[in-house]
């Protein structure tokens, strides 16, 4: 390595010895030789001939002086270490490979914090009603499980941004304060973070388009895109002069052959090229999602069904004993 780096330092100090002045010099000096050939040429085809040998030996020690400075720079471009190139470039691509060692390893750990988020959440230690999945907020349920997503999207988006809005939009998902013998569902936009104020141009539900802001047109438009036909999406859309990247990535049914749970969408300012592996990230912690939705509205089913059993219990009909014992006279005769 450090024979490389005094080969390049020492054809870069080759280099400012050949200044602009040198690069005048050569210019003038052909120019004169020129000249001084044009006035040979001139001396032999005049009547009589005439030779002067001070314009001969200028001319020929110009053109010597010209073909040194050339042979020069040519020996410089020779000299080049093109090791030193071959060796940048195979660190760079070293750099290059660890960086996504790196990032696939990190993603490695989020998902499997996310894992455990879901597994903390559904299986509980105990059986006691505060324990039940439904019982805690719904909101808060769905940021545990994406937890890294929303505190390190730049990580995990492979972008060089620090704000971002993120959020995902849940189709269908029961109401725990349906009344007993009955299971409401519920439609919603979740928004976990919002470091670029936008939330107000977002709607709440992406089947209503009243909105008259024309980014809330786009968002709905790339939502419902993303949910018909069950696709990742990566597109630009403006809020005004200022450009921004969304992504939106299917939250998949736990039955693989349903429409989407819902769409996990970020958003973030410029028109980056999304990441080539984004798509399959998303969808791992969309999947992860997926299962956690599931179990929420199992819980809240069960538990509507326990509370309908408990309103319905049928208590055995007390019989007296007087009737009781007539019952058996009868019997007896």
């Amino acid at each position: 390595m450090k024979d490389l780096y005094q080969k390049l330092e020492t054809y870069f100090q080759f280099e400012k010895s050949d200044s602009v002045f040198i690069t005048l010099f050569k210019s003038i000096l052909l120019l004169t030789c020129g000249g001084f050939f044009g006035l040979i040429l001139r001396e032999l085809n005049s009547h009589p001939v005439e030779i002067n040998w001070f314009h001969i030996l200028f001319f020929l020690f110009g053109i010597s002086t010209f073909i040194y400075i050339e042979y020069r720079r040519l020996k410089k471009e020779k000299n080049f270490p093109v090791s030193i190139l071959e060796h940048l470039n195979a660190s760079e691509e070293l750099k290059e490979l660890r960086g996504k060692h790196n990032r696939k390893t990190k993603l490695y750990d989020y998902i499997d914090n996310s894992i455990q988020s879901l597994n903390s959440n559904t299986c509980p230690v105990t059986f006691e009603e505060d324990n039940f999945l439904c019982h805690q907020d719904l909101e808060q349920g769905l940021r545990s499980v994406l937890y890294d997503l929303i505190e390190r999207p730049n990580y995990i988006l492979n972008i060089d941004d620090t704000n971002f809005t993120v959020g995902t939009f849940v189709k269908e998902i029961l109401d725990k304060q349906s009344k007993v013998g009955q299971l409401d569902t519920t439609q919603k936009i979740f928004l976990f973070r919002d470091d670029l104020q936008i939330g107000e141009f977002l709607p709440e539900n992406p089947y209503e388009l009243n909105s008259q802001f024309e980014a809330s047109f786009q968002f709905q438009t790339a939502l419902l895109e993303g949910l018909g036909f069950n696709k990742f999406i990566c597109k630009e859309f403006s809020i005004g002069e200022i450009k921004y990247s969304l992504i939106c990535s299917p939250i998949p049914n736990v039955c693989e052959n349903c429409p989407p749970e819902g769409i996990i969408f970020c958003i973030y300012k410029n028109c980056e090229k999304c990441s080539v592996d984004i798509d399959s990230v998303l969808l791992i912690f969309g999947r992860i999602l997926s299962n956690w939705i599931s179990r929420y509205n199992d819980c809240v089913r069960n538990e509507k069904k326990m509370k309908l059993s408990d309103n319905h219990t049928h208590k055995k009909v007390e019989i007296p004993k007087e009737v009781t014992e007539l019952l058996e006279k009868q019997k007896s005769n």
